[in-house]
């Protein structure tokens, strides 16, 4: 799997030989059922498109948390390594990773912006969203949005609904509580094929 940094993409695009892509956008921070699910979207939608994740090195998350430094709650900490999340990735198929560092400057874009870039430079031909993924300063920009955006240039859009685990839907927040109060059976379930690291 290639992983290009997000100023490389800007600068060169995909090298993919003319091919389309199949995009999908997100932390990932555990590579959960509901991500799998999207990974699984752009890696089966068409075998000759390229499936691209585009992520995050840090989880934003965590660092726009306030209460991170006061509390070291374990809803900020990490599920897996990013190293960890890279090898998932090609596991399941991806084989390109577009890596954003979250600084400043890309805190401040608009929603609308981003995805012009990746329209731009990312020759994307089908794109996955999750139903409840936001993007942008201030996240501005939610999934509804973003199918609104590319399906008016032409390019279909997947939005991806919850999956659930029991009566609720499986999400990052949820293992990390799981994790936090030892409940280690429900944080594999959630994780699904992914193995969960023993935490200290």
């Amino acid at each position: 799997m290639q992983v290009i940094e997000w100023t490389q993409f800007l600068e060169d695009g995909l090298k993919i030989k003319g091919k389309c892509c199949s995009m999908t956008v997100g932390i990932f921070d555990g590579v959960h059922r509901g991500h799998q699910a999207l990974i699984e979207r752009i890696v089966s939608h068409n075998k000759n498109y390229i499936p691209v994740v585009v992520t995050f090195r840090q989880n934003h998350k965590t660092i726009n948390s306030e209460q991170t430094a006061v509390n070291n709650s374990n809803e900020q900490k990490d599920i897996l390594a990013f190293q960890e999340r890279l090898a998932l990735f090609e596991n399941l198929g991806v084989q390109i990773t577009i890596v954003i560092e979250f600084t400043e400057n890309f805190k401040q874009l608009p929603g609308f912006e981003f995805l012009e870039l990746l329209l731009k430079h990312g020759n994307v031909g089908f794109f996955a969203v999750g139903k409840n993924f936001r993007c942008g300063y201030q996240l501005d920009t939610d999934a509804a949005s973003i199918k609104n955006f590319f399906t008016s240039h032409g390019i279909p859009v997947e939005v991806v609904p919850e999956i659930m685990e029991g009566s609720l839907p499986v999400s990052s927040s949820r293992i990390r509580t799981a994790i936090a109060e030892g409940d280690i059976e429900l944080a594999r379930k959630m994780l699904g094929a992914v193995q969960l690291a023993a935490k200290g």
